[in-house]
C-alpha cells in the first residue's frame, strides 16, 4: 500500500517530550521526516525492546519497534488519532519477499504485523522490499494497541494465533514458531528500499535547510 505521508500524515514536532527531543536532535522537525527516516532504517530486532527510542539509538528496527516509536511520537505531539495497529496476515513469499526459503512446502504462515492507522488509511513504515501483493490483501484481522502495551501484547497475541493455526493442521506449535522465526531472520538480512533511503536523505536535507533559515 503506497501512501504519500507528506500529504496524509504530517505535522511539526514541537513537543518538549523525550521522543520529540530525540527526533529533533537528529534533524527531524516534522513527523513525515522522522517517518521516512525510520522507514529507511535496516530491518532488524533491537536489543532493548522496552526503550521506545531504541529504533533511533540502534539505527534499526522491526515493524514493531518502528511503528511503536512513530505512534508514541505522534501521541506525544498531541495526535492521538494516529493509532498503532497489530494485524494478523498470511505471510508468504508473494507478499513478503525473502521468506520463501524458510516456509519450504508451506504456502504461508500467520504473521503479526504492526503499522499505523490514520484517517482510515493503513500506513506501513517497515521499509522491507515490496512483494507482488500487499500484506494487507491477506489480512485476517487487526486491532489497535497502545505503544506502551505492544511488547507484551503482540507476543502473546501472535503465539496464540500460531498455536491455533498449527493445531488446525496437525503441526507442532513449536515447529511452526521456529519456521516463523527463520522467516524473520531472513528478513533481517534484507536492505531498505532505495527510494526510502533517498526520501529519508531528502527529508533530512529539507529539515537542515529549514533550520538554517530559522537561525
Amino acid at each position: 500500500m503506497s501512501v504519500d505521508t507528506s500529504q496524509v500524515l504530517d505535522f511539526p514536532i514541537t513537543d518538549s517530550g523525550p521522543l520529540s527531543r530525540e527526533a529533533r536532535s537528529r534533524g527531524y522537525g516534522r513527523f513525515a521526516e522522522a517517518a521516512e527516516a525510520v522507514r529507511a532504517l535496516p530491518y532488524g530486532r533491537i536489543q532493548d525492546a522496552e526503550d521506545i527510542k531504541a529504533v533511533l539509538k540502534e539505527q534499526k528496527g522491526t515493524c514493531s519497534a518502528k511503528h511503536r516509536f512513530l505512534a508514541a511520537l505522534a501521541h506525544e505531539c498531541g495526535h492521538l488519532e494516529v493509532q498503532l495497529m497489530i494485524g494478523l496476515y498470511e505471510m508468504s513469499e508473494r507478499n513478503t519477499p525473502g521468506v520463501g526459503a524458510a516456509l519450504g512446502q508451506l504456502s504461508a504462515i500467520p504473521e503479526a504485523h504492526c503499522y499505523l492507522m490514520y484517517g482510515g488509511n493503513r500506513l506501513d513504515f517497515t521499509g522491507v522490499a515490496a512483494g507482488a501483493s500487499s500484506p494487507f490483501e491477506s489480512l485476517i484481522e487487526e486491532r489497535p494497541v497502545s505503544p506502551s502495551d505492544l511488547p507484551s501484547t503482540k507476543l502473546a497475541y501472535h503465539r496464540r494465533a500460531i498455536d491455533a493455526w498449527a493445531r488446525a493442521r496437525g503441526m507442532d506449535a513449536g515447529h511452526a514458531w521456529a519456521i516463523r522465526e527463520r522467516c524473520i531472520a531472513l528478513l533481517a538480512n534484507s536492505t531498505p528500499h532505495t527510494d526510502a533511503q533517498a526520501n529519508a536523505a531528502h527529508c533530512k536535507g529539507q529539515s537542515a535547510r529549514a533550520g538554517g533559515r530559522e537561525r
